[in-house]
C-alpha cells in the first residue's frame, strides 16, 4: 500500500523554505545522514525506509537505532520514496528532522573562530563549507543575507552531517556584525582576490574570523573594508578562481593550525 497522498505532500513541501519554515521540519536523506542526525541526538520526527532498504543489513541496524531512540518509523515503496525524497537518485531511507530554534547571537559569538558567509546563495557550496568549518572545529557559521537556506535538502546533503554540529546562523545585517566583532578585538579577515595577506600570515590564536563571498562577486567592498585586513591565496596556475569551500579550507587551516 502506497503512502497517502497528504503524506506525500507533506514530506514535498520540506523541499521548499517556505514549507520547511510553517512547518518547522526539513528533510534528511540516506541513512548515513539519519545515522549522525542520531549520534548527535537531533530531534527527528519520523523516518522511512523502502521495503527494500528495510530488509537489508544496514536498514536493519537503522530501523534498530531508530526504534531505540524512540521515534516513529515506516516502510515504503521505492516510488514513494522518489516521490517524497529531493535527491535524484534517493538511497532508501528519509527522515523528518526539526528545525533548531534561533540562535542567540550574544552567547554564539564569545567562540574563538567565526566563519561568515557575506552571501552564499549556492547551497550545495554553502553546505560544503559547514562540513570544511566542522573539519577546522568552527561552531559557528554566520550567514548574511542572500546566503541559501542551510536546512535546503541539497545543503544539508553537502553538509555531509555537519549540519548537526554547526550552528548555521543567519544574520540580517553581516556588516553590523563584522563591524562589532572587530570593535569587540576579533580580528576579521576577508578572503578576496587582491588580498594583502597571504594565508602563512594569518594569526592562529585569540578572536579571529574569516569571511567569504559571493560565489562569482566575492566580498563587497563595504565589507572588506570593515575587516581587520584581507587575505588572498596566491595563485600558480591558469584556474579563474577557488571553489569556495576549498578557499575556506585553506585560509581556515592556516587560521588554526600550519602544521
Amino acid at each position: 500500500m502506497g503512502l497517502d497522498p497528504n503524506r506525500i505532500k507533506h514530506y514535498r513541501e520540506m523541499h521548499e523554505g517556505k514549507g520547511r519554515r510553517e512547518k518547522g521540519l526539513f528533510l534528511v536523506e540516506g541513512p548515513i545522514l539519519i545515522q549522525e542526525a542520531l549520534k548527535e541526538g537531533w530531534p527527528l520526527e519520523e523516518v522511512l525506509l523502502t521495503s527494500f532498504a528495510a530488509k537489508s543489513a544496514p536498514g536493519k541496524r537503522l530501523l534498530k537505532l531508530v526504534g531505540l531512540a524512540g521515534i516513529s518509523q515506516g516502510i515504503c515503496s521505492s516510488a514513494d520514496m522518489a516521490r517524497i525524497a529531493d535527491a535524484v537518485a534517493p538511497q532508501g531511507a528519509i527522515a523528518l528532522a526539526k528545525l533548531p530554534p534561533p540562535v542567540d547571537l550574544g552567547n554564539a559569538l564569545t567562540t574563538e573562530l567565526l566563519l561568515i558567509c557575506e552571501s552564499v546563495s549556492d547551497p550545495g557550496n554553502l553546505g560544503t563549507l559547514l562540513r570544511t568549518a566542522d573539519w577546522f572545529g568552527v561552531v559557528t557559521v554566520l550567514l548574511g543575507s542572500g546566503s541559501a537556506d542551510p536546512f535546503s535538502p541539497k545543503a544539508v546533503r553537502a553538509s555531509a552531517g555537519s549540519i548537526f554540529r554547526v550552528k548555521a546562523v543567519p544574520v540580517a545585517d553581516a556588516s553590523h556584525v563584522v563591524k562589532r566583532e572587530v570593535s569587540r578585538g576579533r580580528r576579521i579577515y576577508a578572503a578576496t582576490m587582491e588580498g594583502r595577506l597571504r594565508p602563512q600570515e594569518l594569526p592562529q590564536e585569540g578572536l579571529r574570523g574569516l569571511v567569504i563571498g559571493h560565489e562569482k562577486r566575492g566580498v563587497t567592498s563595504e565589507i572588506a573594508s570593515l575587516c581587520t585586513d584581507t587575505a588572498r591565496i596566491p595563485a600558480h596556475g591558469r584556474a579563474e578562481s577557488l571553489n569556495l569551500a576549498v578557499a575556506a579550507g585553506i585560509l581556515l587551516h592556516c587560521l588554526t593550525n600550519r602544521g
